[in-house]
């Protein structure tokens, strides 16, 4: 079985869900509230964990209550935390949520995100039977982990807040966007052509580019074909999340043999469960049934 290890943002969420978003100056009443954990690389963590595969989390926290409840939220379904490092140097970030079912505002404090040294990493974390994830954007911590990685043979993919830069792009096999930030960044191009322009005229080492789409689902292309996958039928209550959850699906199907429809699919679902419920890592879950046709 494949191990999986996720590298980047790991955070305490605040949500809000609210009828719509506040003018300025208002006091804006919200039908309800919550405080969880998050971060991109986490909930993906998280869900993987979820889902059976043994997973290592490496995320830097403060010294500080926020980051002890972070890191235990973690342990407590089983993700291994002992690559986290602790800082004193910045409290854990938090991100604060805006959301209703149509739409969603966030406001980030990457805090001791930013201070993970990638040179404290474990030594022989990475071989063949690995998977590196990155959601970090931070290319001073995202690089030397990839480099690490590939030197041993490992599979790696990366979800970013932008596209990955030439260097990031030739060190991996699957790179997660969803249409909005892949529109604003490229402009109306098929996913195919996205593809070459990512690759940015680099040799094709065979990277895949996944694409969610909301409501329209998901496409990933690569040299081998284009696949897509429709999206679950579900009454939005916060996208929270949503995107890291479908990694974590896509991800766990590919380990077991999955080709890529059957693993958008997973992915897919996985999502809708988890945007149908307040929180990126609702626990009323049922993860059974992802990789069914």
């Amino acid at each position: 079985m494949e191990r999986f290890v996720c590298l980047g943002s790991l955070n305490v969420d605040i949500g809000f869900r609210v009828a719509r978003m506040p003018a300025e100056h208002e006091k804006l009443r919200c039908r309800e509230a919550y405080v969880g954990p998050g971060g991109s690389a986490a909930n993906t963590a998280h869900w993987l964990a979820r889902l059976g595969s043994a997973v290592t989390m490496l995320g830097c926290t403060g010294r500080d209550v926020l980051g002890e409840s972070a890191i235990g939220a973690l342990a407590g379904v089983g993700v291994d935390v002992a690559g986290v490092q602790r800082t004193g140097r910045a409290a854990t970030g938090v991100a604060v949520v805006f959301a209703n079912p149509g739409s969603k505002r966030m406001v980030t404090s990457g805090g001791a995100n930013a201070c993970l040294d990638p040179t404290a990493i474990p030594p022989g974390l990475f071989d063949s039977r690995t998977h590196l994830h990155v959601a970090t954007p931070l290319a001073a911590i995202a690089l030397p982990v990839l480099r690490a990685a590939r030197a041993a043979g490992a599979r790696t993919s990366c979800d970013l807040d932008a596209l990955p830069t030439a260097e990031a792009v030739a060190l991996v096999d699957i790179c997660f966007v969803n249409h909005s930030d892949l529109a604003r960044a490229l402009g109306p191009l098929s996913v195919r052509a996205a593809r070459t322009r990512v690759l940015a005229g680099a040799a094709d080492h065979g990277m895949v580019l996944v694409v969610t789409r909301g409501a329209d689902g998901a496409v990933a292309a690569g040299p081998a074909g284009e696949w897509q996958a429709a999206a679950s039928v579900v009454d939005v209550v916060d996208r929270t999340g949503g995107g890291d959850a479908f990694d974590a699906g896509v991800l766990f199907a590919l380990a077991r043999g999955a080709d890529w429809t059957t693993a958008l699919t997973a992915g897919l679902r996985l999502a809708a469960r988890v945007i149908a419920q307040p929180g990126a890592r609702p626990d009323a879950i049922d993860l059974g049934a992802l990789l069914d046709p």
